[in-house]
């Protein structure tokens, strides 16, 4: 079964430079920023009929944010699934069908009334 490197995800309550992603969420804005993965930015590459793959994601921000769930869209053969805890989970590829889909791993903010941030980068599966 494949391996993803570990994947690292960052949360901020402030707006920070590129390469960080800002997001306004209400009237707060925030930045995430993911390193590791398959392309160094969180981003999930598989070949198909390569067995599972598996990502590990670990959370890097301040103990105030706390991973929830993980929404998957445009995963029409319904390949991907999410094992989670508040710091750190797993995204499980079964990877048996072409498809490029997204992840978006909800991280809230406990020190800030329990605002949501979604991050989101890609996988494929080529």
């Amino acid at each position: 079964m494949p391996s993803t490197p570990q994947i690292h995800l960052d949360v901020r309550n402030f707006s920070s430079p590129a390469p960080w992603v800002d997001v306004v969420v209400g009237s707060q804005t925030y930045s995430y920023l993911y390193t590791g993965g398959d392309d160094g930015h969180g981003g999930l590459v598989a070949s198909v009929g390569q067995g599972r793959d598996t990502a590990p994601i670990q959370l890097d921000a301040d103990q105030r944010y706390q991973m929830g769930d993980c929404v998957f869209s445009d995963d029409i053969n319904n390949q991907l699934s999410w094992n989670g805890g508040a710091r750190a989970g797993t995204i499980v590829d079964s990877n048996t069908q072409v498809e490029t889909a997204k992840y978006t791993v909800q991280v809230t903010d406990t020190g800030n009334g329990n605002c949501t941030v979604p991050c989101d980068p890609q996988i494929i599966n080529r």
